[in-house]
């Protein structure tokens, strides 16, 4: 403790009474001034009482014989403390004031101490015509005002879109440093009156409905764009008004009555005016000139910032600082208040890989209190109670000098497009397709057809997503034959592209679909599918398929003589006769030489005098019958089980991936081509050296599932299971917004009604559903939304689908708790793939408590557990931190191995999953 001065002795009293609003009970007051410390007591006895008070507070500093408090200049510095018995209590719970000095002495809201609740008189929230939406910044030059101009635009071009009518204010309330006034002064209609004329007016009003005039005063310089009106008013008129302030809001602050006077003066203004949203420019800084509209929580705040550590610090300040003032979350979900919004601006993609982002979004978070939560299968990653955005650095915008220039250069942005984001969900079409009861029965329909959907092997499913692998595949070989590897994880949907291609029959057919027109028109030659490889855990639908597929080509190669036959079994049988006996012949040559020899089996065709067959032999014979011909493989991780350590394996698959395509692409024009379909992580155990050479070779062709292909799967299953109206040919036409449309009729908009503050319906389910390098697998997608629908259909009162009902099929709890068992199957399946992994779960139980962050040491990991962890996305090692607790779990693994997050975790997580967005 240092104690200077007698301010430092204010402090320490106001660090321990919530600002003197907390006095202990036996003290009615306290005054503390420059020559005195005043300290009221009912009675006499207190007086003991009251100075073991000032012990706990000040130590040794305080001399109870003499009644004084020492100070730290010198020996004969010090202020007397004086007790003033026989006062009446005053009123400590009196409200707090907005002020940075006041609310810097509460605790936060999520403290175990809420005693100041009381002292918090939460203002009565706004009528739902005038919107107040405030940009705010630590520091100046971080594009504050420049959002707040982006913003405005946004909505004057949603309005526009939609046809609708709206009206505008902007307010420069930034009375020392006015960007937009300046920014304003080459318009030919210049305002009347000033953001400080207002506050002056309404503070000490000359006449009854001062206001009234006031408006008129605005509207002579309002300004059309299309249907709607903007009104401005400016910080000042004449410069001479920024040199005398005599009336700022902080002084509409003060109204012992109201204290939030200043949000409710310009929403009057609002109103008055029409004005469906106010857009306020705030000083920077912690000034008492922003600190009342800041503090509100029924303004919609943004605070801007850049990644300087002084600019995050200082906003990270800020945030503390409205979180001790913040409303409940069920206040904020009902749409009464707000929670702050974050925009971390003028990124570069190397800054958002750095460890600087991770620790600026880390901090900001912990800096605002998290999400309550009152049932634990709603507890996961993806909710918060601040939302963080990021806009890139655009050259082009370091220097704007007027509104026509601002409105050019914005245009395609990052800015711009996130303000499109926000002004979307503000604004969106009256029209709304009305749901009642009986639409249960689409619910139960999607229900059945994800059941259907979410193993291939059951070949249930008829249909084929086009997806931007299966573009590049029908791009690409138009006029050739494919050679590739096609990779992808576990569920990412090898075996269902590998059904249904063989369901075509015929790579013309493929084509065809995928709307390709062939280049080589003069080819007669008809090209067939022919499914060689299959997976071992096909049922019997899909084998019935893959037969008839297989006999169909079969048939074309010689009607006059024998057919030749085809049995995977037997097939399947030699290959694991070549593994267990090819001991003292571990060459890639050698198996090189036998998948010819069983391709060339399948086709009938054998070597002559015992040598050994080449693809050349293969490639001739095919043309002699005028046919070309494509193999499939699938199913290769059942085909080769313990490649992980067996030699003779794994030399048997890199000579079928790595070899074959390379010995196939040396035939000009071949009549026989190939895709293998491989699951990703066996590579590391084929190819040793260049793997990412060999990634890179055929990642046209990789089974990832970004974004925009997530939409495309979930409208893709809606539409076969007839849940909403929309056909199969309009996904190819749709972008990004457009299928944000058409799913909003699935799971709605957001999380929450259309205008709250809950998440984007969409972004919630990727992120949950996503690892922390944004990897995803189909089959999790399909998964998600078949238990989405279960529990819709099994809870529907519970999860309230008749209040839904008419803006989103699947309710947002049901989206919500369809998290949990999809983590659950998830692990399920994957202790089924793993046995390291498996062994590592089955584990678990030994440990009492399973929170995230952990290190190897707390769940005794070994290097082979943690890396086989890393490589399947259960895991990432945080290797930003110093510390030994840095290993984290994405959603969609944690709850089905029941971790919960330690305390402060979530901000470190959530920063994590940002970077890799």
């Amino acid at each position: 403790m240092k104690l200077l001065t007698w301010l430092d002795i204010r402090r320490v009293i106001a660090r321990n009474t919530n600002f003197y609003h907390n006095l202990p009970s036996n003290i009615s007051r306290i005054g503390c001034f420059s020559d005195a410390l005043e300290i009221g007591i009912k009675t006499s006895d207190d007086k003991e009482t009251a100075s073991e008070i000032l012990k706990d507070w000040f130590g040794d500093w305080y001399e109870e014989e003499k009644c004084i408090i020492h100070l730290d200049l010198g020996d004969c510095s010090y202020l007397p403390v004086e007790f003033i018995d026989g006062e009446n209590p005053l009123n400590s719970n009196t409200s707090i004031f907005p002020f940075w000095q006041e609310i810097s002495y509460l605790e936060s809201q999520d403290s175990e101490d809420n005693s100041q609740e009381k002292n918090i008189q939460y203002p009565e929230p706004f009528g739902e015509k005038t919107n107040l939406v405030a940009f705010h910044s630590f520091k100046g030059g971080v594009g504050r005002t420049l959002h707040l101009v982006a913003y405005l635009f946004a909505l004057l071009d949603r309005a526009k879109e939609l046809n609708k009518a709206i009206t505008l204010l902007i307010i420069d309330a930034d009375l020392e440093a006015p960007g937009l006034t300046y920014l304003n002064a080459n318009e030919a209609m210049q305002p009347e009156v000033s953001f400080i004329d207002f506050l002056e007016v309404y503070h000490y009003p000359p006449i009854e409905n001062s206001l009234d005039f006031f408006a008129e005063k605005i509207k002579k310089s309002s300004k059309q764009e299309g249907r709607s009106t903007i009104y401005f008013l400016p910080a000042f008129v004449k410069e001479e008004q920024l040199l005398d302030t005599p009336v700022l809001p902080e002084n509409l602050a003060r109204n012992l009555n109201n204290h939030w006077g200043c949000a409710d003066a310009i929403y009057e203004l609002g109103r008055i005016l029409n004005a469906d949203y106010v857009l306020i420019d705030l000083r920077a800084g912690l000034s008492e000139i922003s600190s009342p509209l800041l503090f509100d929580p029924r303004v919609e705040r943004f605070l801007v910032t850049t990644l300087n550590k002084q600019s995050v610090k200082g906003t990270s300040l800020v945030l503390k600082q409205i979180n001790h003032v913040a409303p409940l979350e069920n206040k904020v979900r009902e749409g009464e208040y707000s929670d702050p919004s974050i925009i971390i601006t003028m990124l570069t993609d190397t800054l958002k890989k750095s460890s600087d982002y991770e620790d600026a979004v880390t901090e900001l978070q912990k800096s605002y209190k998290e999400p309550e939560y009152k049932e634990p299968e709603e507890e996961n990653l993806v909710d918060t109670r601040i939302s963080i955005n990021d806009t890139f650095f655009a050259e082009e915008l370091m220097y704007i000098n007027t509104w026509e220039e601002a409105r050019e250069k914005l245009s395609g942005t990052p800015v711009f497009e996130l303000a499109q984001i926000w002004s979307n969900s503000k604004l969106f079409s009256d029209v709304k397709e009305s749901y009642n009861i009986a639409d249960l029965e689409k619910v139960n329909q999607l229900k059945e057809t994800c059941q259907k959907y979410i193993y291939a092997e059951e070949g249930e499913s008829e249909e084929l997503l086009i997806t931007e692998p299966l573009k590049n595949l029908a791009s690409t070989f138009q006029d050739s034959l494919p050679n590739i590897v096609s990779l992808g994880s576990k569920g990412a949907g090898k075996t269902f592209n590998y059904i249904q291609l063989s369901r075509l029959k015929k790579w013309d057919d493929f084509l065809q679909k995928v709307n390709m027109i062939k280049i080589n028109e003069n080819q007669t030659e008809p090209t067939y599918i022919f499914p060689f490889l299959q997976s071992t855990n096909l049922k019997d639908k899909a084998v019935s398929i893959i037969d008839e597929v297989r006999q169909d080509f079969l048939t074309q190669l010689d009607s006059d003589i024998n057919i030749p036959t085809f049995s995977f079994s037997d097939l399947r049988g030699r290959i694991k006769s070549a593994v267990d006996t090819m001991d003292n012949e571990l060459t890639e040559n050698k198996w090189t030489d036998f998948w010819v020899r069983e391709i060339g089996r399948s086709l009938g065709v054998v070597s002559n005098d015992n040598s050994i067959l080449k693809l050349s032999d293969i490639n001739n014979y095919l043309k002699s019958k005028s046919l070309r011909v494509i193999y499939l493989f699938d199913g290769l991780e059942d085909i080769f089980p313990t490649i992980s350590f067996n030699k003779q394996e794994q030399i048997a698959l890199k000579s079928l991936i790595d070899n074959l395509p390379l010995k196939l692409s040396e035939i000009r024009q071949a009549n026989l081509g190939i895709i293998i379909f491989l699951r990703r992580d066996f590579l590391r155990h084929t190819i040793t050296q260049n793997i990412l050479q060999f990634e890179n070779k055929y990642r046209a062709y990789d089974l990832i599932w970004d974004e925009i292909s997530f939409l495309k799967l979930s409208l893709w299953l809606c539409i076969q299971a007839q849940f909403i109206d929309c056909e199969s040919e309009e996904l190819e036409t749709l972008g990004r917004e457009g299928l944000q449309d058409k799913l909003e009729k699935v799971w709605g908009k957001k999380l929450g009604k259309d205008e709250s503050k809950e998440a984007y319906s969409y972004l919630w389910i990727f992120n949950a559903l996503t690892d922390f390098k944004n990897r995803l697998q189909a089959r999790d997608i399909v998964r998600f939304l078949y238990f989405a629908a279960e529990k819709t259909v099994d809870n529907c009162q519970n999860i309230q689908f008749t209040k839904w009902a008419s803006s989103r099929l699947l309710p947002p709890q049901a989206v919500r708790r369809a998290l949990k068992p999809c983590s659950e199957e998830k692990v399920k399946e994957a202790k089924e793939e793993y046995l390291i992994f498996k062994n590592w779960v089955d584990s678990l139980p030994e440990f009492k408590e399973r929170k995230v962050p952990f290190s190897s040491q707390q769940l005794n990991m070994d290097s082979s557990t943690i890396n086989l962890l890393k490589d399947m996305g259960v895991i990432y090692e945080d290797i930003a931190k110093d510390d030994v607790e840095k290993f984290y779990i994405p959603e969609i693994f944690r709850e089905g191995l029941g971790f919960s997050y330690a305390k402060g975790a979530r901000p470190r997580v959530l920063a994590l999953k940002r970077k890799s967005s």
